[in-house]
């Protein structure tokens, strides 16, 4: 039998499959493996138990063949169509095992006694960072958190913002990323906010960079103090 089989570079060859059990390479065929899954709405889980292999080796087939693959867990939601939905908890007289039932007076005795014994974390005094709050605590900086939300609320910051973001084309000055949806940007202060308060609202000292970028500057990883100055 003459079947087109996927290439690792992505070509697509074909390929004549000689001695071998053609129940188990029925996914090698672009033909069969399009008609099972688009036109008949079986999952991937579906064909690998049809051709006894793993659901993402018949996934890198759909790929490798250019044919168009579902979401994940589409078979399972409620938008797929009645023919794919594979969800037993949808389907009509289904209802939860445990609906309208009750532990017995045992279990409840069982379950509150497990409840009652010492857990595996530390509470309380036992706890190693119990009470360490303000410089007694190892992450603790700078002390101006009340004085950052205040200065963040004056509309000199705001003018600040406006100045930054229209030098800065609102983009990331070290990696060049603009914002999305799930990417943000943020103002960073080249010298720091607690070392240097008489450049906190000076334009000069504020650069734009993306929230991975932020964190990464302000990370150990940081070794060269990139946009740092007097901030150890």
């Amino acid at each position: 039998m003459d079947v087109l089989r996927a290439m690792p570079d992505g070509s697509v060859r074909g390929q004549r499959l000689e001695g071998l059990n053609m129940d188990n390479a029925l996914h090698l065929d672009p033909v069969w493996l399009r008609q099972k899954y688009e036109e008949e709405g079986l999952s991937t889980y579906d064909l690998g138990k049809i051709v006894c292999r793993d659901p993402k080796c018949i996934y890198d087939k759909l790929k490798a063949f250019g044919i168009p693959t579902r979401p994940r867990g589409f078979n399972l939601s409620k938008t797929a169509p009645e023919h794919i939905n594979d969800n037993y908890m949808l389907k009509d007289g289904t209802a939860p095992t445990f609906l309208g039932k009750h532990h017995t007076k045992e279990t409840r005795s069982i379950l509150k006694e497990k409840a009652s014994k010492p857990k595996p974390w530390l509470r309380g005094s036992r706890n190693g960072m119990y009470g360490m709050r303000g410089e007694k605590n190892p992450n603790y900086k700078d002390g101006n958190t009340p004085e950052r939300q205040r200065i963040y609320g004056l509309a000199e910051w705001r003018q600040v913002e406006r100045i930054v973001d229209a030098r800065d084309n609102r983009t990331c000055k070290r990696c060049g990323t603009k914002p999305t949806k799930h990417h943000y940007i943020h103002h960073h202060h080249i010298g720091s906010w607690e070392k240097h308060p008489e450049l906190r609202l000076n334009p000069d000292n504020i650069i734009t960079l993306c929230a991975k970028c932020h964190s990464f500057i302000h990370s150990k990883h940081n070794i060269k103090q990139e946009y740092l100055c007097d901030d150890k």
